[in-house]
């Protein structure tokens, strides 16, 4: 699109990139990226264990849903729950694994493999999961709170 069609597009672009450029990745995985010193320092309670799988899965890192639900699992093996997860909590979501169709189950039962070799350095075996934890029905409730492991507004999700 010209810049004359929309006044700014182009540099703006520009900056976008530039700023792209500009982020810090973290030194051990690589993978993690951060504006700064101090924001990568802040994020290393929540990093440390997710930089352990990056690393042991390179060079085929995982999708970003597979990345985010070992987060959430990290969280809830914490011992103490924080203020917000007091009031609301994962296990609060309720599943729609009966909405999706088969293609979509399989799509999630692929997520599921996918995140147990991603954890694997971390989580060897189903005893270490949190207690009642479903990897198949985690991927599902995701989708119901709104993001989508494949990217589809959560009123998709059953179509």
């Amino acid at each position: 699109i010209p810049s004359k069609e929309i006044p700014g597009l182009i540099s703006f672009r520009m900056d976008w990139l530039d700023l792209l450029e500009k982020l810090m990745r973290c030194s051990q995985c690589r993978i993690a990226k951060y504006c700064s010193a101090k924001c990568q320092k802040k994020a290393w309670q929540d990093h440390k264990r997710e930089c352990k799988c990056l690393k042991s899965c390179k060079p085929r890192y995982p999708p970003d849903s597979v990345r985010l639900l070992g987060r959430v699992v990290f969280k809830l093996m914490q011992e103490t729950p924080s203020e917000s997860e007091k009031l609301y909590s994962f296990y609060d979501l309720e599943s729609n694994i009966n909405k999706l169709t088969e293609d979509k189950k399989e799509g999630l039962r692929q997520l599921a493999l996918t995140f147990q070799h991603f954890m694997r350095e971390e989580i060897q075996d189903a005893s270490q999961l949190p207690p009642s934890f479903d990897i198949f029905e985690a991927f599902a409730k995701r989708s119901l709170a709104g993001y989508s492991p494949w990217g589809h507004k959560e009123s998709d999700m059953a179509q």
